[in-house]
């Protein structure tokens, strides 16, 4: 099986169970808690890697994906950022999320080719050099039928092996059994992810909720929850009474946005909508980890805005 075709094989699995030693070998992993974290929410951030989202010719989501499940795990996504192929750029930007979150994610980059350099550049940012991992290569070997990841084979067979080669040191676990690639951690809280959209949602499927539960120690990781209030007004006519509301709900955790033409589904105005209601030109997202206090928020701007509840979920 050529490589191209492997890779194309993963994009076509999906749901896969994390193995029963993936929280053992998670406790094994140094953390360091983030220094810059001062609420209940561990904090994250992606690292988003390649020339192809920076020129567009990808369209990056596993942004959008990282994004939700962190959110519905009850962890803070701070900040992501998309970088280039170039040793300075990852480097510099791993070392700098490792010192303020407790949780990074790099996305793409591992691949066979020379400009997959997200091991190297990693490597670099904290001062290791590589080595090939026995292990990944004869899982490599077992499963890429076709193909033999060799150090000292052919330029076909080289070009595999790389993708085995690690920051020494480094911590690999394997959270699909079904696949061979594994999630390779550095530092303590950068853990190195392929760039494959299918490949990387099943990998942290499989490897972030245990992550959580195993960094949230003794505390009970807690989602967010999402309240929407539409409001048929300008935003800035509510402008002043969020700026009110949100000043009232700070101290409780809770943050409010608001959203303008984006109209969620919703239900139909039931006897209680008064007969002027009008669709919403405006969605107030109401967001915090006390579900009475974003419960108590969401009702009084409905009240204060006129506005209409849309819902309230711990989903994105």
């Amino acid at each position: 099986m050529s490589l191209t075709r492997y890779w194309s094989l993963c994009n076509n699995v999906i749901g896969r169970r994390a193995p029963a030693t993936l929280r053992r070998s998670l406790s094994a992993t140094a953390f360091r808690p983030s220094k810059a974290s001062t609420s209940n929410s561990l904090t994250a951030a992606l690292c988003v890697i390649g020339d192809e989202i920076l020129n567009g010719k990808t369209l990056d989501i596993n942004s959008y994906f990282f994004a939700k499940r962190c959110f519905e795990l009850g962890v803070a996504v701070e900040k992501i950022e998309v970088v280039p192929d170039t040793y300075a750029a990852i480097s510099s930007s791993v070392q700098s999320l490792s010192r303020s979150h407790d949780i990074v994610f790099t996305s793409g980059g591992i691949g066979p080719t020379h400009d997959d350099i997200t091991y190297k550049a990693v490597g670099r940012a904290f001062g290791s050099s590589l080595e090939y991992h026995a292990d990944t290569l004869a899982r490599m070997r077992r499963i890429m039928s076709g193909t033999i990841a060799d150090p000292r084979g052919t330029a076909e067979q080289v070009a595999a092996a790389r993708m085995a080669l690690f920051p020494a040191g480094a911590t690999v676990v394997y959270p699909c059994e079904e696949y061979w690639v594994p999630v390779v951690s550095v530092s303590g809280n950068v853990h190195i992810f392929p760039g494959i959209p299918k490949l990387f949602e099943n990998l942290v499927d499989a490897y972030l909720p245990s992550l959580v539960v195993n960094l949230s120690g003794d505390r009970t990781a807690v989602a967010f929850t999402r309240a929407l209030v539409g409001v048929s007004r300008r935003e800035s006519e509510i402008a002043p009474i969020l700026d009110q509301v949100q000043e009232q709900y700070a101290p409780m955790g809770v943050k409010i946005g608001s959203y303008p033409d984006w109209v969620p589904k919703q239900p139909k105005p039931d006897g209680n909508t008064p007969s002027d209601w009008k669709p919403p030109t405006v969605v107030v997202s109401v967001v915090g980890k006390d579900k009475e206090q974003v419960a108590l928020c969401q009702a009084e701007l409905c009240q204060l805005l006129g506005g209409i509840d849309l819902g309230t979920s711990d989903k994105v």
